[in-house]
């Protein structure tokens, strides 16, 4: 058995008490990974082309605007055109796309709240890859707030690692669903570089 005044300085030793913080913070990744998963799947569905007001875009013109933000200045390509709706029924001719196209190319888009996003497959692997981040924030915010520990060093690391061994049906767990979110992160970010 170890002597007290050691415990605290051990990598493998226990945390020395509840660690509110340290468990409020991984609960709190939790809470983001799931919202941003969720949101990123919502937006892929989207990206997908579900959804009611989806039509082309007929690109007449493009140009780089100026931005003037409190956080700096950027500039973003915007391109203008004719939108068309699916149905036939909704025709505007001064529809706003972000993004550099080509005069007279036809994107494909959908409209929700009077702005115009592209409907792809690179755009759809892109957010579902978002998706995937938020369950590897997920697994991150499972660890801390079951340890206890936000670990910022090798040895604090070892130390989780150690005490998750304690319990290795929690370990199965998050080792599955660390494995399943990289997994799909990397295929969705290849799968993204290759589609268009």
């Amino acid at each position: 058995m170890a002597m007290p005044e050691l415990l605290g300085v051990s990598p493998v030793a226990p945390p020395s008490g509840p660690r509110y913080k340290a468990r409020a913070l991984g609960g709190s990744w939790v809470l983001l990974g799931l919202l941003s998963a969720a949101l990123s799947v919502a937006q892929a569905e989207k990206a997908a082309g579900y959804v009611t007001d989806k039509g082309t875009l007929t690109v007449e013109r493009c140009w780089v605007r100026t931005t003037h933000a409190r956080h700096g200045d950027g500039d973003r390509d915007v391109c203008v055109g004719l939108y068309r709706a699916e149905n036939g029924r909704t025709v505007r001719d001064d529809a706003e796309l972000k993004g550099f196209y080509v005069p007279g190319e036809r994107v494909r888009v959908y409209r929700e709240d009077s702005e115009y996003y592209v409907i792809g497959w690179r755009v759809f692997w892109i957010w579902l890859a978002c998706a995937f981040g938020g369950a590897l924030l997920v697994c991150l915010g499972m660890v801390t707030a079951i340890v206890g520990i936000h670990a910022k060093t090798l040895q604090e690391l070892d130390a989780v690692k150690s005490l998750l061994r304690m319990q290795p049906a929690v370990a199965d767990c998050l080792r599955w669903l660390r494995r399943v979110g990289l997994a799909g992160l990397v295929l969705c970010v290849v799968l993204a570089l290759i589609s268009h």
